[in-house]
């Protein structure tokens, strides 16, 4: 048996260290519970008026925890599905469910629930669509199946449509990019729109429609966010680990097949694309890093599970105490 063909499980997460990574990033939404954090949940000015009706129902701290938490899982099983069938990591390996869902339970900012929640999924699903695209111009289906899943992540968060751009750009590096495949996208926005629009003129009021457009254009560069030194902190360790393991994959390419290979360049690209707009929307930049773990969980699992060595198993290891540390200073902080 060839040795690329070769499957085996990654060693470096047993059994019970994904346990006992479970259960303690449970427990960090269950203290976050206990003290409320994050609710009731805050509407801003920037928000989708979906996303305010949303915030204005879930008055039940229950009902917000519980879908959030919901929602948290769902996108770290969705990842790991997707990473499944992909075959993104050349090894059988539960880390980038691991990952995500350490990257959301271990900071505050995300819970119980954003605006961006229902887009993870959606950014998710779009980039499953994409790379089963690879090498088909004709996938007229899977451009509005992208454009479509952006839309309806659109209706509680108006930013993501600047994916649809990385997007097009991912289909002309995978060679699935054609006049046909752009009309496609563009219908699958409109699709969603079109039935807003009808929702928004029988209720006789277009606000819902036009409203969330503008915020688009609300754009405010800064390099500065008001975020304190241990949000700083994890923020910058999670770009360390995505750093280096995006250099890990360019410098070693060749240890992939292409197929592989362009993949996981679009990972990267995505990952830089959302830390550009994590500065150039002051407002809405939580929402931005959410997105950014998506990326990052691929990428830092594909690391760690292709590289071996003690250097490697403590950086892992380090890398798990590190956010469980930081999440307990900022629990500590809001006693």
């Amino acid at each position: 048996m060839r040795r690329d063909t070769i499957r085996r499980r990654n060693n470096i997460c047993g059994s019970v260290l994904f346990t006992s990574t479970l259960l303690a990033c449970i427990l960090c939404w269950a203290v976050g519970y206990y003290f409320a954090v994050g609710f009731p949940l805050t509407i801003n000015s920037s928000d989708t008026p979906l996303w305010k009706v949303v915030c204005q129902s879930l008055t039940s701290k229950e009902s917000a925890y519980l879908i959030g938490f919901i929602l948290t899982i769902g996108g770290a099983f969705l990842l790991h599905r997707a990473n499944y069938a992909l075959g993104l990591i050349r090894e059988k390996t539960l880390l980038p469910f691991l990952f995500y869902l350490l990257y959301v339970s271990t900071n505050l900012g995300f819970f119980p629930l954003k605006s961006n929640s229902l887009a993870v999924f959606c950014l998710i699903l779009a980039i499953y669509e994409l790379f089963t695209s690879y090498h088909n111009p004709e996938s007229k289906s899977k451009a509005f199946n992208i454009a479509f899943v952006l839309g309806i992540g659109s209706l509680l968060w108006i930013q993501i449509l600047w994916y649809l751009p990385l997007f097009w750009w991912g289909m002309y590096q995978l060679r699935s990019i054609s006049g046909k495949t752009i009309l496609s996208s563009f219908i699958g926005v409109i699709s969603v729109y079109w039935f807003l629009l009808g929702w928004s003129v029988w209720q006789q009021n277009v606000t819902p429609f036009v409203e969330p457009f503008g915020e688009l254009l609300d754009i405010k560069f800064s390099l500065v966010k008001n975020a304190g030194w241990i949000e700083w902190t994890g923020i910058g360790y999670a770009a360390l680990l995505t750093a280096i393991a995006s250099f890990n994959i360019l410098t070693h390419e060749y240890d992939d097949n292409l197929r592989t290979r362009q993949f996981l360049s679009f990972l990267i690209a995505l990952s830089v694309w959302s830390a550009f707009l994590f500065f150039l929307y002051d407002h809405t930049s939580e929402e931005f890093m959410g997105m950014a773990c998506v990326p990052s969980a691929i990428l830092v699992s594909h690391y760690f599970t292709v590289n071996k060595g003690k250097v490697v198993n403590w950086i892992f290891y380090g890398s798990i105490l590190f956010y469980f540390t930081l999440i307990s200073i900022q629990l500590w902080q809001n006693l």
